[in-house]
């Protein structure tokens, strides 16, 4: 078995080997390899395991940090979305592109962590945390969705309508750009950090079809929401949203939601991945919000592995004071 890292890896086996995996995704593409290097504070790794002239496992991982030195210091992470993927599952498959992909990690990388979208097998040696997800099934009827809402939900839709907004889905530049301000803003407005924005401009280039991305209009023809879905084979994820807080009276964000349900739907997709849902037996506002949209829960969990105790230790504490003092 030999192994190959970034550029190295051919772009057809591993396109090939992603789609036909039975839990292949859109973040274990070469697509969205390509797409991360243009994010900034973001550096992608890849490796693959090669069996003669085939794939049998691939492994794509986003090493990230946030602001300058001391901060990127403490924040040094690595996010394996979706995989590691192995033909069917081999644990030995799995050992070898872990262990090429710990050599290509740099020093500065505090852990790696793991966060499934489908089931997986216990990884030895990793920490498994529980960590729900939350999905819904929309190869349903319109009227079986509308009806597995929670009734504030459909309420909130029904005064957007009143309200006159309208929904579709963007295609040019400019439309593209207002949401990516939309998310900004939105992440300001909830002190979280994000390096992504500059990244959106390449979004429509690498992912194409993958990627699709909707906004929601008052009246006046004003953007005031926006979301971000990545899709790939039968499933929509929900990947980033944003809205204008000014405008909340007007349900921006429920009417968006059931219009994304609907355009899923309607397109063919199977599953729409809300992602997250936070961790078992503690409060989370934001499952609570999303499971009533009429999601299941599913407890995927995280698999942790800590490369620097120490540092993990002092960063985690840290997090949690910033956190505590924003308020959150």
């Amino acid at each position: 078995m030999r192994v190959l890292s970034g550029s190295n890896i051919n772009r057809r086996l591993w396109r090939e080997f992603v789609a036909s995996h039975p839990q292949g995704n859109v973040f274990q593409t070469p697509e969205f390899y390509d797409l991360s290097v243009y994010a900034e504070h973001v550096q992608p790794i890849a490796v693959a395991a090669i069996e003669g002239d085939e794939m049998v496992g691939i492994l794509v991982a986003q090493l990230m940090t946030n602001g300058g030195v001391l901060a990127s210091w403490l924040t040094a992470r690595s996010i394996i979305t979706g995989g590691p993927l192995a033909r069917e599952n081999k644990k030995e498959i799995f050992d070898v592109l872990v262990t090429e992909y710990k050599k290509e990690l740099p020093s500065k990388t505090i852990y790696t962590e793991i966060r499934p979208i489908y089931p997986m097998e216990e990884m030895i040696g990793w920490k498994r945390v529980g960590h729900y997800n939350l999905v819904m099934r929309v190869d349903k009827s319109e009227e079986e969705l509308w009806n597995g809402m929670h009734k504030e939900r459909r309420r909130n839709v029904g005064q957007a309508e009143r309200a006159g907004l309208t929904f579709r889905e963007l295609k040019s530049v400019a439309e593209i750009q207002q949401v990516v301000e939309l998310i900004e803003k939105t992440y300001k407005r909830k002190h979280v950090p994000i390096g992504y924005l500059n990244m959106f401009k390449k979004v429509q280039v690498i992912l194409k079809e993958y990627a699709h991305f909707f906004g929601s209009f008052t009246v006046e023809g004003q953007m005031i929401a926006g979301q971000v879905r990545l899709c790939y084979k039968t499933l929509v994820y929900a990947w980033f949203a944003g809205s204008d807080e000014e405008y909340f009276k007007l349900r921006p964000n429920d009417f968006t939601m059931w219009n994304v349900i609907r355009w899923s739907r309607e397109h063919g997709y199977k599953e729409l991945d809300f992602g997250g849902g936070g961790e078992p037996g503690k409060e989370y506002g934001v499952r609570d919000y999303k499971l009533k949209y009429g999601c299941e829960i599913y407890n995927y969990g995280r698999y942790i592995l800590v490369h620097r105790p120490i540092t993990y230790w002092v960063a985690s504490k840290t997090y949690a004071l910033y956190h505590e003092m924003k308020g959150k």
